[in-house]
């Protein structure tokens, strides 16, 4: 009973301000309801994330089809994102949000999610760039917003920006730090989780600075992450 009370009591709060992805994703909703009614919409890695309404009414009455490995109930399918069970061109629209740095090969899930988008859907993903380690149940993956470009060049309409500003990037990293101050940078499970929890409620504030400087034009060369949304290819090369 006394583990069960401590564990609802145990409440860390999330070192990053996504001001930008609530937004965007209720545009990618709108622009999928403009493609076609009713349109099919993939969510690779949702796992029991919710989505704003705009997605769910563009996908109605079918739904989104969310695409996990691992098992919840809102996962409609478990299956790798490197090799998704869906033929090509068969989704409308075609998202992933901060997955794929979880992936050993993200260049590939990419590709995946691009060929089982139709010509002209909508592609959105959102990526890591100045985050610390975070496995689940791993983490290989960093993005610059050159590279996220790069990524995408085959594609059209192309808009890479900012999602999670510079200060939540500077609140994780001085989280992290001063969680491995005060636990002794141990790997001690109880110690860890103490030390964090104490961590996380010094620096949670900072984050909330990037509702000032996140959307600044300098703020991408210090982010936490960037989105990228896209229209499916083949588009031009620069």
């Amino acid at each position: 009973m006394l583990r069960a009370i401590m564990r609802r009591l145990y409440r860390v709060p999330s070192s990053t301000y996504n001001h930008a992805s609530p937004q965007n994703l209720e545009r990618f909703g709108t622009l999928v309801a403009q493609l076609e009614r009713p349109a099919m919409v993939l969510n690779v890695g949702g796992g029991g994330r919710l989505l704003p309404g705009a997605i769910a009414r563009a996908a109605a009455p079918h739904g989104v089809v969310n695409v996990d490995l691992a098992r919840h109930p809102a996962v409609t399918c478990r299956a790798d994102a490197l090799r998704l069970p869906f033929a090509s061109q068969t989704f409308d629209g075609v998202l992933s949000t901060a997955v794929l740095e979880h992936l050993a090969e993200p260049g590939t899930a990419m590709d995946e999610m691009a060929r089982v988008a139709r010509l002209g859907g909508l592609l959105y993903a959102e990526v890591p760039f100045l985050q610390g380690y975070h496995a689940s149940p791993d983490d290989y993956q960093r993005f610059t917003i050159s590279g996220l470009r790069h990524a995408f060049e085959g594609h059209h309409d192309v808009e890479v920006g900012v999602c999670v500003g510079p200060s939540s990037a500077l609140a994780w990293i001085l989280r992290g730090y001063l969680k491995g101050v005060l636990s002794g940078f141990a790997r001690h499970r109880r110690l860890e989780l103490a030390a964090d929890f104490i961590a996380a409620w010094v620096t949670v504030p900072i984050k909330f600075l990037d509702r000032f400087v996140a959307k600044r034009p300098a703020a991408s060369d210090l982010a936490s992450a960037f989105y990228v949304l896209a229209r499916a290819g083949p588009g031009p090369k620069p």
